[in-house]
């Protein structure tokens, strides 16, 4: 339930906050001179802080999408009044150049991988967007028109310029690029690619409009407070839960035990065998059984809450509970655990999906093994008074449960 809200809320932000723009947008006629002005310079601010903030936290992606909104505003601000420097520039051909170089970053940054600003690679994004500038400054020369005008030519047997005032080249390019980050949410959902993709959506919608520099501006602005918004959401992510199970993490265990009241039970368990069936089988597949785990412990009932300790070990939160209270609850999840069999999968499987090797290189394939857990249960009383205190005497229960033999649940 909690990881179906969190994804609820991952993929609504970005979309209300367009709501909040068109809704804000339409009420600019309200605004005083001096307010409009205000609004007109209020992107570059807020792409200056999604800038560093995407810089502190080495959000690559963000970064230069955010440098090609700047930039991309600025054209369309500035350059008319730059004549004297570039040449006569028709509106129409500032508009048809931002909406063919927005929807074209945003596909070709849906394949970047993370790998620094100020890297090589990031140096490499740089000179793409320099030249793309540099490319926007040529065809805007009066003896290029004829070459920029080929871009207004439609793809299709027909025309839609009754319906928007992008060109048929600039909304092919919109389509694939929200097709890609489509499929990619679709294969491994990111808060990243929705926001990607919210953005896209709010560009297209801003410039299918007939020139309104006011919505522009607008739209500009929340674009950035989007990307800002998915900047600090993946960054919590990562800072709060377990990249390999998708559990919270130990920091967000450690936060959740500040929260509790005066009436709690913390569980602590471990895959029992789990170094020998790691040397046995190898680490990718040691890999998946974690996976496996943790997708049970999830899903544990009684009011609990899983969280990756560390290695094999897990914890369980139960706020309000007490030992007997919870005992039915953790037996169940053993229980479940030791029925849940696990397919070892072949050479054939391609990394990341189930291969596995033994130390020796063999792969050992087709086989089902059923994995156990060993539980630790301990509640707040006089003795232990502190979460702390607490989780020390589950794991001094942990360690029972293994001198009994494994499999089962100790207080």
């Amino acid at each position: 339930m909690r990881k179906i809200l969190k994804t609820a809320s991952m993929i609504t932000l970005p979309f209300a906050l367009l709501i909040l723009a068109y809704l804000g947008a339409d009420r600019t006629q309200w605004l005083t001179e001096p307010q409009l002005d205000l609004l007109g310079m209020a992107p570059y601010p807020i792409f200056l802080i999604g800038g560093v903030l995407a810089w502190k936290f080495n959000r690559s992606r963000e970064f230069f999408l955010l440098l090609v909104f700047a930039l991309t505003l600025a054209l369309l601000q500035y350059s008319p009044q730059a004549g004297a420097v570039m040449g006569k520039v028709l509106l129409e051909d500032l508009l048809l150049l931002i909406s063919l170089i927005l929807p074209a970053n945003i596909l070709i940054f849906s394949f970047f991988k993370e790998r620094g600003i100020f890297s090589m690679w990031g140096m490499t994004r740089v000179g793409v967007i320099a030249a793309q500038a540099a490319a926007a400054v040529w065809l805007m020369k009066p003896e290029q028109q004829s070459l920029l005008h080929q871009w207004r030519k439609d793809l299709l047997p027909f025309s839609l310029e009754k319906y928007t005032s992008m060109s048929q080249a600039a909304l092919f390019l919109v389509l694939l690029a929200a097709i890609r980050l489509i499929y990619r949410q679709i294969s491994r959902p990111s808060s990243q690619d929705v926001s990607f993709l919210a953005v896209l959506l709010g560009m297209g919608f801003a410039l299918h409009q007939a020139y309104d520099p006011l919505l522009i501006a607008v739209f500009w602005a929340v674009s950035g407070i989007i990307l800002i918004s998915s900047i600090i959401q993946d960054s919590y992510s990562m800072a709060f839960s377990d990249e390999l199970t998708g559990l919270p993490s130990r920091r967000a265990l450690k936060q959740d035990m500040l929260k509790l009241g005066m009436n709690y039970t913390i569980a602590m368990l471990d895959i029992d065998f789990f170094k020998k069936f790691n040397d046995k089988y190898g680490h990718d597949t040691g890999d998946d059984v974690l996976k496996l785990v943790a997708s049970i412990l999830r899903e544990v009932t009684g009011g609990g809450k899983a969280f990756r300790y560390g290695g094999e070990e897990f914890t369980i939160l139960f706020p309000g509970r007490s030992v007997a209270e919870v005992m039915p609850h953790l037996e169940q999840l053993r229980e479940k655990v030791a029925g849940r069999g696990f397919t070892l999968r072949g050479k054939g499987r391609r990394k990341g999906k189930g291969r596995s090797r033994s130390k020796s290189g063999s792969t050992r394939a087709g086989g089902t093994i059923h994995i156990t857990i060993s539980i630790g249960i301990a509640q707040k009383n006089e003795k232990n008074k502190t979460p702390d205190a607490v989780m020390k005497a589950a794991d001094t229960a942990l360690y029972r449960a293994k001198k009994k033999g494994r499999n089962c649940v100790s207080k």
